[in-house]
């Protein structure tokens, strides 16, 4: 049974499709209720990507490639158009790669769904994807971690960063959204992962800005491996080959006729 704020979400997703003329493709859950670790005050940030019909592809000016919406429900909508997704999908986006395997999924068309999927190994890039989830941890242990207690998401978000790390490095593969199935792809210590159990049941009890302390135990695993790969970064270059768009012209082709022909 759809639950109240589900209902609200699609009514939003079909407010976007009049007002812009287009089709929803795809609309996730991204941010910290994907990746299930979320309070009662967390927003919720609902990525989508959509098609335009047939006439917005054949003007010699490119239109806006972005649909951007805050609803009073504290419901975040950000869309990218099909286009524009698909070239970063050949840059091996990571934000985008998330959203393919978010586990709450709102809307999909399951055809588009899997044959972005079964894609993804031919354009996922493992250097590109750790410089990015090694940004995330270096960027909030700068701005948030140097003081003694801090908003308990800002840790995990500095944890997810390492263990993504960590994940790409031994599986060079787009790590897990849900952050417990990282959690028990990574951490080989028992006490660990129960201290990670513990904080992600705090976390969703605290208020979001409650300033809170980590344990020490749990602080020193996560510094332990922040330095090992802010060093690993520069030297893990596995193999990588770039593909042809010809796949990704076949599912724009498709995708813009099947909204034309809707």
């Amino acid at each position: 049974m759809e639950t109240n704020m589900q209902k609200a979400i699609l009514s939003h997703l079909n407010h976007v499709e009049r007002e812009n003329n287009v089709k929803v493709l795809l609309a996730v859950e991204s941010g910290s209720r994907a990746w299930g670790f979320h309070s009662v005050e967390s927003d919720w940030d609902v990525r989508f990507v959509y098609v335009h019909k047939l006439d917005w592809y054949l003007k010699v000016n490119e239109g806006r490639d972005v649909i951007e919406h805050m609803y009073d429900d504290d419901v975040d909508l950000v869309g990218w158009e099909l286009r524009k997704t698909l070239r970063l999908f050949q840059k091996s986006n990571p934000a985008l790669m998330e959203w393919l395997h978010s586990p709450i999924i709102y809307r999909a068309n399951e055809v588009f769904l899997s044959r972005m999927r079964a894609l993804e190994p031919a354009y996922f890039n493992p250097i590109k994807t750790m410089y990015h989830y090694g940004s995330i941890y270096i960027k909030h242990d700068k701005r948030y971690l140097q003081n003694a207690a801090y908003p308990l998401k800002r840790f995990l978000y500095y944890l997810r960063g390492i263990l993504a790390c960590r994940w790409v490095e031994e599986r060079q593969s787009m790590p897990p959204v849900l952050f417990i199935d990282l959690v028990n792809g990574t951490v080989k210590e028992e006490t660990i992962r129960q201290k990670i159990q513990e904080l992600l049941a705090l976390k969703k009890a605290s208020k979001e800005n409650d300033l809170k302390e980590v344990d020490s135990s749990l602080v020193e695993y996560a510094r332990h491996w922040a330095e090992f790969y802010t060093e690993r970064v520069g030297t893990f270059r596995p193999e990588h080959e770039k593909t042809s768009s010809e796949a990704l012209d076949s599912i724009l082709f498709d995708m813009v006729m099947l909204n034309t022909n809707h």
